[in-house]
């Protein structure tokens, strides 16, 4: 019968694992007999080879060679012109998994046409589908990708019924390096986080050492041969074979010949790891960054996963263990455990319908999170620039969804179109993203009012790839979509918002101001952080900035301003109680009058769950900041004085007095009334009668 089998795809060298009916991992050895396969396609004698015929070719300084391909998956302008065929890296990619596939069926006696393959953690949503695309062009079925780092936890975890773990897998490749936090539990693996950079591996080394005897050959002979492809491929499988011998040797000999002159020239493992300190640098930072957005140190670590070839160099060991303060965990092949933690999944995935299947006894549920932010091009509040909107930060459990309003307007003789163009990565700046593509929306019917509001679903399926979505909130029906190519000329990302949009929606500013005085400790400034992020997740950050405030015997500003959902969350979990005092002395309202400045539509929600010491100064303030236009809605639970509320707000609508276990609900209401309300004043864009207009929340 046919199992699904666990590829890794690899920049250098790729390799394939099976589970067995008892679900135990094991490597299928290629015809060759080894365990790894070279990425390298070549032709001669009018055939096309893979893997290590391939590679033999490369070392005889062959020029039909094509390698490192993988640095290119995603990109649609890499072609490669080989025996007379021009090939992408997809074609490339499904050639030596055409390789993989076929021996693995030889080796077996059994056909393949399904399996899980791996990528790095790093990739984003292009190279992904590239991915999977070239399974399919070999006759598989990819069922999902998972992500390098965590495959190989998985197989350092396999069978495993220790306590529960922290541990960093520190993947260096050929091509990609990745660095994930992983907590490990007897049944269930973790992912918190992670890092990378799909630019850097052991083909960076290699380059170092290519460089340099390039140079200490041309200053002999006054000739390079880096600037001929024949000796460079020659160059680079030699010095792929002294990065090799420097891992157990001190020092190597390597010789150069090319153009009738021949050099050797002596290489010291110091001098290898003086030319690539920067390199290794950049791992390290990469590493320290991971466990700081984890809020981690390495002394929380209970071990550091070594995965991947690339870290068999000394250099990797000896940097992690200055770091860490400890050696870093060896009990797993660095080349197999990517491919074999594949073959896991498969097997994990199948768990459903193999209820008494466990693996060393319990069944290792896996989950992953999200490998970049996901947002959407919006304009800043003040109008000035081209933003990126994130939606969906990184670092989430994955799958994943979110829904998002987007308000536009609408024409009855015309056709109602709404087009998105779609980010990927942490920048502000648009174009410091991968953009994936203009998102176009059509079949919206036209409304009365002149604008309606549009539901974006925008989700991460279970191999981090994006899945886009919308509905029409008036019709509830769904929206076509089609995915069409980027403008060539990308540059008035760049420029002002009104060089290219005439008729904008109004602008929104919302503070959320939180009452942390002590009687807020515990569940309530819990419900409170879960309840304002459901009030962020359904207003439309394309058109509203959101701040956040924290105060008691002070105020003060916990988030400027923003449009961005990951910098929202974040200032969000950092609002402590007892921050700013452990009484009610003071309140919000200056503070927010600073922020809330212009003429656009202007929200200040309060929450509070007590009575504050100087109500009067307090309401005061609160009258002075709706006088100015600002919209004051006051939240209250526990111990809130409803009259004071009533008195604080800037209507009787708008003084809510809630149960705790209503206050999610009570935000998301608020969210909703507000994303409805914004498309009403879309009418009369910036005008103060827009910005003072009253909002009745319920009924």
């Amino acid at each position: 019968m046919a199992r699904p089998v666990g590829i890794d795809l690899g920049t250098t060298y790729s390799a394939l694992a099976i589970c067995d009916e008892q679900g135990r991992p094991a490597i299928v050895r290629n015809r060759e007999g080894q365990s790894i396969t070279p990425s390298v396609v070549a032709f001669e004698n009018g055939q096309f080879l893979v893997g290590d015929s391939a590679k033999e070719l490369l070392a005889a300084g062959e020029t039909n060679i094509a390698l490192l391909f993988k640095r290119q998956m995603g990109n649609p302008d890499f072609k490669l012109e080989l025996g007379g065929k021009t090939f992408t890296a997809i074609d490339l990619s499904a050639l030596v998994l055409g390789k993989l596939k076929a021996d693995a069926q030889d080796a077996l006696g059994i056909p393949l046409s399904e399996a899980i393959i791996t990528v790095p953690a790093y990739f984003d949503n292009a190279r992904r589908q590239a991915t999977v695309e070239a399974g399919r062009r070999a006759g598989l079925k990819v069922l999902r990708t998972v992500n390098e780092p965590t495959a190989a936890a998985l197989a350092f975890g396999f069978g495993s019924k220790t306590q529960i773990q922290t541990v960093l897998v520190y993947d260096l490749g050929g091509g990609t390096f990745d660095v994930t936090l992983v907590r490990l539990a007897p049944d269930a693996i973790d992912v918190i986080g992670s890092e990378g950079d799909a630019e850097l591996g052991g083909k960076d080394w290699d380059d170092r050492l290519i460089a340099y005897l390039a140079q200490e050959f041309e200053s002999e002979f006054g000739c390079s041969p880096a600037s001929d492809l024949a000796a460079n491929n020659d160059l680079r499988a030699r010095c792929e074979k002294a990065k090799y011998q420097l891992t157990s040797n001190q020092q190597t000999q390597v010789t150069v010949a090319y153009a009738g002159n021949r050099g050797s020239y002596t290489i010291t493992r110091e001098t290898f790891e003086r030319l690539t300190q920067d390199l290794v640098d950049r791992c390290l930072n990469l590493a320290e960054q991971t466990l700081t957005d984890a809020k981690l140190a390495w002394t929380d670590l209970d071990g550091v996963v070594l995965v991947g070839g690339s870290t068999r160099m000394p250099m990797i060991g000896k940097s992690i263990e200055v770091r860490s303060g400890r050696s870093p965990l060896r009990n797993i092949n660095p080349d197999e455990a990517v491919a074999l933690g594949a073959a896991i999944q498969t097997w994990v995935d199948d768990a459903a319908a193999r209820p008494t299947f466990a693996l060393g006894g319990t069944v290792k549920k896996v989950t992953d999170v999200t490998p970049h932010s996901l947002g959407m091009v919006a304009i800043n509040h003040d109008r000035s620039r081209f933003i990126n909107s994130i939606i969906i930060p990184k670092n989430r459990p994955i799958p994943r969804q979110e829904s998002q309003p987007y308000t536009i307007y609408t024409h009855a003789h015309a056709p109602n179109i709404t087009e998105i163009y779609m980010l990927q990565g942490e920048a502000e700046r648009p174009l410091d993203c991968m953009i994936l593509g203009r998102y176009v929306f059509s079949g919206i019917r036209p409304e009365a009012g002149g604008s309606t509001v549009i539901d974006i679903q925008y989700a991460y399926d279970i191999s981090g790839i994006v899945k886009v979505s919308a509905m029409q909130r008036d019709t509830g029906q769904q929206l076509n979509l089609e995915i069409l190519p980027l403008p060539d000329d990308l540059s008035w990302l760049d420029q002002p918002p009104a060089n290219r949009v005439t008729k904008m929606v109004p602008h929104l500013k919302v503070i959320m101001a939180f009452d942390v005085s002590g009687s807020m400790s515990g569940r309530p400034i819990k419900e409170a952080r879960r309840a304002a992020s459901g009030l962020i997740s359904r207003l439309d950050l394309a058109h509203v900035s959101v701040g956040l405030i924290a105060f008691s015997d002070d105020a003060r500003l916990k988030c400027d301003l923003c449009q961005n959902a990951r910098q929202l969350e974040s200032a969000l979990q950092n609002i402590k109680v007892g921050e700013t005092g452990g009484g009610n002395s003071s309140h919000p309202f200056t503070l927010a009058h600073g922020e809330l400045q212009g003429d656009e539509p202007r929200f200040l929600i309060v929450l509070t769950d007590g009575v504050w010491s100087d109500q009067p100064a307090a309401i005061k303030a609160a009258k002075h900041l709706q006088s100015c236009g600002v919209e004051t809605i006051a939240i209250g639970f526990g111990g809130a004085d409803s009259e004071f509320l009533r008195q604080i707000a800037s209507s009787s609508e708008n003084a809510l007095f809630t149960d705790l276990s209503k206050l999610h609900e009570s935000f998301c209401n608020i969210a909703q009334v507000m994303t409805q309300a914004h498309s009403g004043l879309a009418e009369s864009a910036g005008s103060k009668r827009a910005s003072s207009g009253r909002i009745k929340w319920f009924g």
